[in-house]
């Protein structure tokens, strides 16, 4: 590429024309070595974190000798420095960045290693004495968790040194900030998944609080800080509304009236969440409003400044110090800083400085996902921001005719949709940087996050420029009061929006992928795109558009049309959803637990359901509704009949938003058809309330097509007393697949009714290690003496029945643990 080209020039016949258009192409940015020194120090800290031991005595002379080889290549590096300045020639700088980048890594592993041995030693320590004789301090605010709170907190001895941190849980709340003593029990962190999270993040273990025995608040500047922080909130009434809740978190980084009024689940669908997760764009609108201020005063630059990041600073306690806004703060410190010492502001210098302090200054960062969220954004922003934004621009530009320069209109309608295609640029590209991210922590990507950053950025600017005025106007209720109301205006016109574009089809799909392959997808079309530095022309930009969208439209389709008849018994843990899909209808029995059903309907690739039968009331049937909200269309809930008139508020709400009406009863008798699939209702015969396991319903599967046949009972949580009811009546006989009532409980079926119902396939769906003993061997035993193959999602994940010529057609997830697979067993 021409030294022109690098540094920005305008390129004639940029739209594919004949240059009669010129635009300017974006510099192709340089990348800083402190970005290779931070990612060698993130993936050391990690994998040290993750794989590592703590340290032993004896490792101490190894430490030692990597604490020498650190200090020999920083020697290394100054002299090769200044042998280059010496010589007045270029420094060497490959092998200066190379020798960077190891030190780097190596000062990550050692710093992650030492992280492990404080942790360590902390759990040693709590472990042996009495939660009693700690102190607590709250590091944030503490969520409610079913019945309690659950926090972060700092344990301090009885000198009042710092132990270490640990994760506490208790029934009462703690305001953040508080010094709290306990009587309860320590934890120290497990080895499986959640264990292994919390150690890398710093985390001793966990305590379960029996009771506080005292509490008082922070006391000095930061008790001050907090104090007027809860009369902001105060003021604001979060829990009374919509508005009210964003304006809190958006303004205090308080997130609690959000959750509570379900608000989360619409910013997470529109992948807007980081608008309440105080950070840097809170921080510019703040520096936006200061610079109008401190300008006109006649304060040198750097004294502005240092005012500027004081109030800033304040600014971040003030909203709970939020690890978002800290790191952003820390950057704007960084830049600030080269400033003030004349180098010239670079951003991507300045964050990958910032962020790199941050990672050895405290190496649990390196596993915390906001971290790594935001230097993944940042990064992707500064390297392809201005490429994607101008790539937009040049496939959105309208062709120029006869030279004219347009009307004033029209000139401003060009500015706004220049502006817009740098904003949806930006939005892009952040989301495609942290998709390898995530898609593994939160399997769900949102396809209308791009359009919901543009729409919600307008707003958003207005209700934090108006909420900071209210809050510092707080101790004077007069003035407060025009700009609280203008501020909650514009708040609920947000939350208007962001409910809008959170009921749009497909705003949301569920997607698994491993995190590995998205990153080296991505780093490689990166690295191919960095290389190249091409210049984008419209005609190959709408050529590729319109393939990406083709390629879309036809994987829609057929996800939508073509789905093979089957019946999947989903592995949602604890909890029951029963698939059953042929062509283009697809029926959902139950929905599990909260935040497993989307993902295992994904994997399926399903993406409309037709309807969702709920069994009965009970959460582990339930939970997942509000899960698919956003997520996949839905036509219908349906209930037993008598069953609405109980249906809980939350409930209620989630499944209008999920189908735009109230759920609907069915009756005995009723069946719902699901292409060639018939599922008749043969349990409860009369009303019910839903709350009961005897209330759940009971479905009679069958299908017959093209020689192929099946049939099933799907029972819910209904029991042997239900079962035998059935039986008695007739309305179910021999059947190919049993779906095992009551996640197989001793009483779930009785060896006469198993002898009846003759199930070839016996399949029960339970958690892995779950508190009940499910499934039973009273059950087990039961099933198998009737001559049926018992199955259970917990050994064998989803099971998939479909139909067969010759009986059903099974295949499974995984083969069961220590167990070959069964003949039967194919993978699909």
């Amino acid at each position: 590429m021409s030294e022109g080209m690098e540094r920005g020039v305008a390129v004639p016949g940029a739209h594919g024309g004949t240059g009669q258009s010129d635009v300017r192409m974006p510099a192709r940015p340089s990348i800083p070595v402190t970005l290779w020194g931070l990612v060698a120090t993130v993936l050391a800290e990690h994998a040290v974190l993750r794989y590592g031991q703590p340290p032993s005595p004896g490792s101490l002379l190894v430490a030692a000798r990597v604490v020498a080889a650190i200090g020999a290549l920083a020697v290394i590096f100054a002299l090769l420095r200044m042998r280059g300045r010496g010589r007045r020639k270029r420094s060497p700088r490959v092998p200066i960045a190379i020798t960077l980048v190891f030190a780097a890594a190596l000062s990550g592993a050692l710093l992650g290693w030492l992280s492990l041995g404080r942790v360590a030693k902390a759990a040693r320590l709590l472990s042996a004495n009495p939660v009693s004789s700690w102190g607590l301090r709250v590091e944030g605010d503490m969520v409610g968790r079913g019945r309690g709170w659950r926090g972060r907190a700092s344990v301090f001895g009885t000198d009042g040194s710092e132990i270490g941190a640990v994760w506490l849980s208790s029934p009462t709340q703690l305001e953040r900030g508080s010094l709290a003593s306990c009587v309860g029990r320590f934890e120290p962190n497990g080895d499986d998944e959640r264990g292994v999270s919390s150690r890398m993040q710093g985390i001793a273990g966990t305590v379960s609080v029996a009771c506080v025995t005292s509490s008082r608040e922070a006391e000095g500047p930061l008790g001050a800080v907090l104090r007027m922080r809860r009369a902001v909130l105060a003021s604001f009434s979060p829990y009374e509304s919509d508005g009210a809740a964003v304006l809190a978190g958006s303004v205090c980084g308080d997130r609690a009236p959000l959750r509570s009024r379900g608000l989360d689940r619409a910013f997470s669908t529109c992948g807007v969440s980081h608008l309440v997760a105080v950070s840097g764009g809170h921080l510019a609108i703040l520096a936006g409003a200061l610079s109008l201020l401190l300008g006109r005063t006649r304060l040198r630059p750097a004294v502005r400044g240092s005012l500027a990041l004081g109030v800033v600073a304040l600014f971040v306690v003030f909203c709970g110090a939020p690890a978002s806004a800290v790191r952003a703060g820390i950057m704007s410190g960084v830049s600030f800083g080269g400033t003030v010492v004349g180098r010239r502001s670079h951003a991507l210098s300045s964050a990958c400085a910032a962020a790199l302090a941050m990672a050895l200054l405290d190496p649990c960062v390196s596993a915390q996902l906001g971290f790594l969220l935001s230097v993944a954004s940042v990064v992707g922003i500064c390297l392809f921001g201005g490429y994607a934004g101008h790539a937009l621009d040049v496939l959105t530009r309208p062709a120029r005719r006869c030279g004219r320069r347009g009307l004033p209109a029209a000139r401003l309608l060009g500015r706004v949709r220049a502006s817009s295609c740098d904003a949806l640029g930006v939005s892009v590209v952040a989301q495609l940087f942290t998709l390898p991210l995530t898609c593994p922590a939160f399997g769900e990507v949102s396809l209308v996050a791009p359009l919901a950053n543009l729409a919600l950025a307008p707003l958003f600017a207005g209700l934090v420029s108006l909420g900071l005025g209210a809050a510092a106007l707080t101790p004077l209720p007069a003035l407060q009061a025009p700009i609280l109301a203008a501020a909650k205006g514009v708040s609920r016109a947000f939350c208007a929006l962001l409910c809008a574009l959170a009921r749009l089809p497909f705003a949301c799909l569920a997607m698994e992928a491993s995190g590995a392959a998205l990153f080296a997808v991505l780093f490689a079309a990166c690295a191919a795109i960095y290389a190249a530095w091409p210049v984008p022309r419209r005609r190959h930009l709408a050529l590729a558009s319109l393939a990406l969208a083709g390629c879309a439209v036809v994987t829609l389709l057929c996800l939508r049309l073509l789905q093979p008849p089957r019946v999947c018994v989903l592995d949602v843990g604890q909890g029951d959803a029963i698939l059953v899909t042929d062509g283009a209808a697809a029926v959902l029995v139950d929905t599990g637990p909260d935040g497993s059903v989307a993902q295992a309907l994904a994997r399926q690739g399903i993406i409309h359901l037709d309807a969702i039968v709920l069994t009965h009331l009970h959460d582990d049937h339930v939970g997942g509704v509000d899960d698919l909200v956003g997520r996949l269309g839905c036509e219908r809930v349906l209930v037993a009949r008598g069953v609405a008139d109980h249906v809980s508020d939350g409930l209620s709400e989630s499944t209008r938003r999920l189908t735009g009406h109230g759920v609907e009863e069915i009756s005995y008798g009723d069946t719902i058809v699901a292409g060639s699939f018939a599922l008749r209702v043969v349990s409860p015969v009369g009303e019910v309330a839903g709350d009961e396991n005897a209330d759940s319903v009971v479905l009679a599967l069958s299908y017959e097509r093209v020689g192929r046949k099946l049939t099933a009972l799907l029972t819910g949580d209904a029991e042997r007393d239900e079962t035998g009811a059935c039986l008695a009546r007739g309305d179910v006989g021999d059947i190919d697949v049993l779906k095992v009532g009551h996640h197989g409980s001793e009483v779930s079926v009785t060896a006469d009714e198993a002898a009846l119902l003759d199930p070839e396939v016996s399949v029960a769906s339970a958690g892995e290690a779950n508190r009940y003993g499910h499934p039973r061997e009273e059950c087990v035993d039961a099933l198998e003496g009737a001559g049926s193959v018992f199955l259970c999602t917990k050994d064998v994940g989803t099971v998939t029945v479909r139909p067969g010529a010759r009986g059903p057609v099974v295949s499974t997830e995984r083969s069961a643990p220590e167990a070959p697979p069964a003949p039967w067993a194919s993978g699909l």
